[in-house]
C-alpha cells in the first residue's frame, strides 16, 4: 500500500529540497587532523569525502505535517549526504594551530592548542565556528528558498604520533551547536514557510593518520548523538538521531 499523500501545502517543500539537494549541502563536518598541531610556518592542505549516514528513523507517520517537517529540519542541519572534503592548516607560535574546511554546505574556521603529555602523546583543545550555506536567496524571487546558519563547535582529542610522523591516532569527545533560520517556497509564493532550527550534537571521533614525509593519508569516523528541535510554518517539532560519520582524505605538507 502506498503512505498517504503529503498535505497540499507541503508538496511544494519536496521540490524545494530537490533544488537545494543540488547544491551539494550535507555531510558531516570531520576534523582529519591529529592531536599534535603543525610546527609554526608549517602547512597542510587537503582534500577528501565524507559522509553522514542517519542510524534511526524519523518518528513520525508518513504523510503528517510533523513528518514533512522533520524531515525537512534533518536535511537543513544534521544533513545526512556524502560530501567533498576540503581543508587548510597552519602552524602557530606556542603549540597553536588554525584551520579553515569547507565540507559540502558549510565553511569551518578554528583554532586550537596543543598540551605536550610525553614525547610522542599530546593533548589538544579547540574552538571551531561555522557558516552554514544551506540555501541562497534569490533577489526578486520569492520561488527561491533562502536558508542560512552557523554553528560552534569544542573538540577535546588525545593522540599520539610515531617517530618522523609515519602514522598518528587520535580520539576524544566533540560536541556542538548550531542554528538554521530562512525560508522556503509555500503553495503562496507571497507567503513563503519560515524554517527555524536549533541543533545539539554529542558523539566521539577517532582518526588515524598514515604516510611517509610531506604526504599523507588520514581516516576517521565519528559518531554523534542529535538532537534537533525547530519549526516549518506552523508546525513545531523535535526528535533525536544518531548519526555516523565516516570520512577520508589525502593531505599534503609544506
Amino acid at each position: 500500500m502506498h503512505p498517504p499523500p503529503a498535505r497540499p501545502k507541503l508538496w511544494p517543500l519536496a521540490l524545494a529540497l530537490c533544488a537545494l539537494g543540488l547544491a551539494g549541502c550535507g555531510g558531516g563536518a570531520p576534523l582529519l587532523h591529529p592531536a599534535h598541531v603543525l610546527s609554526p610556518g608549517k602547512v597542510t592542505l587537503g582534500a577528501g569525502l565524507s559522509g553522514q549516514p542517519v542510524l534511526a528513523a524519523l518518528p513520525s507517520a508518513p504523510g503528517t505535517d510533523e513528518a514533512q517537517a522533520e524531515t525537512v529540519l534533518q536535511d537543513r542541519t544534521i544533513a545526512p549526504a556524502v560530501a567533498p572534503w576540503v581543508g587548510g592548516r597552519a602552524g602557530i607560535a606556542g603549540s597553536n594551530e588554525a584551520g579553515l574546511t569547507y565540507s559540502g554546505r558549510a565553511v569551518r574556521l578554528d583554532g586550537r592548542h596543543a598540551f605536550t603529555l610525553s614525547k610522542s602523546v599530546a593533548l589538544s583543545l579547540g574552538l571551531g565556528g561555522e557558516l552554514i550555506l544551506s540555501g541562497r536567496p534569490s533577489a526578486g524571487n520569492n520561488d527561491a528558498g533562502s536558508l542560512l546558519g552557523g554553528g560552534l563547535d569544542v573538540p577535546l582529542l588525545i593522540g599520539w604520533k610515531s617517530t618522523g610522523e609515519l602514522y598518528s591516532g587520535w580520539i576524544g569527545p566533540r560536541a556542538g551547536i548550531s542554528w538554521v533560520r530562512g525560508a522556503l517556497p509555500s503553495a503562496d509564493p507571497a507567503k513563503p514557510l519560515t524554517l527555524a532550527g536549533e541543533h545539539v550534537r554529542v558523539g566521539m571521533v577517532a582518526g588515524l593518520r598514515l604516510g611517509f614525509r610531506h604526504v599523507h593519508v588520514a581516516l576517521e569516523v565519528g559518531g554523534d548523538w542529535h538532537t534537533v528541535s525547530g519549526s516549518l510554518g506552523a508546525t513545531d517539532v523535535s526528535f533525536d538521531q544518531f548519526s555516523l560519520t565516516p570520512a577520508g582524505a589525502l593531505i599534503v605538507g609544506f
